[in-house]
């Protein structure tokens, strides 16, 4: 939406600006008079800001094969320690949340600063955990056995590796 408000910012602040540089130069005869002059760079100024923004993202997160290292709040999670990872959007906000739950407690966490979306963060969690074991799979809710946004960490194979897996009909 800001890149979108920038790009629009600048089609109205760019020929606004040439409007009044081609005509209101020419007009200028005190100081007073070039405040006429500034809406126009003004708009294209903070187009240009708004469509290419420079500053870096407040939060970080690092997901290593031992922990998941967080800047805000300051906080690092061992994978051995992790029980399940809820996904949720807080009563009251825009943005998805992620709340890591360990033995020491929880440990709330808003990805809305980063560039990955939660799922994204769950399955690069999830691979790190393959690699000692262990696999998330997500709860069912008792209606109609529907995703309920929490991630739990099991113990074993993610995967079936029985050879007559794919033969079996699995209750069906």
């Amino acid at each position: 939406m800001r890149q979108l408000g920038g790009g629009l910012l600048i089609m109205i602040g760019l020929p606004l600006t040439l409007l009044v540089f081609l005509f209101g130069l020419s007009a200028i005869d005190s100081i007073s008079d070039i405040l006429i002059l500034l809406p126009g760079p003004g708009l294209l100024a903070v187009g240009l800001w708004a469509a290419f923004p420079r500053h870096p993202p407040k939060i970080k997160m690092t997901i290593s094969d031992e922990a998941v290292s967080m800047t805000s709040p300051q906080a690092s999670i061992a994978l051995d320690d992790l029980q399940h990872i809820r996904r949720h959007i807080p009563l009251l906000a825009k943005h998805t949340r992620l709340t890591f739950k360990t033995d020491e407690g929880d440990t709330p966490f808003d990805v809305i600063h980063l560039t990955h979306e939660s799922q994204d963060i769950v399955n690069q969690i999830s691979i790190r955990l393959e690699k000692r074991g262990k696999y998330l799979i997500e709860g069912r809710t008792d209606v109609r056995g529907a995703p309920n946004g929490i991630w739990e960490v099991r113990e074993g194979a993610a995967f079936e590796t029985d050879l007559n897996h794919a033969k079996n009909m699995h209750g069906r």
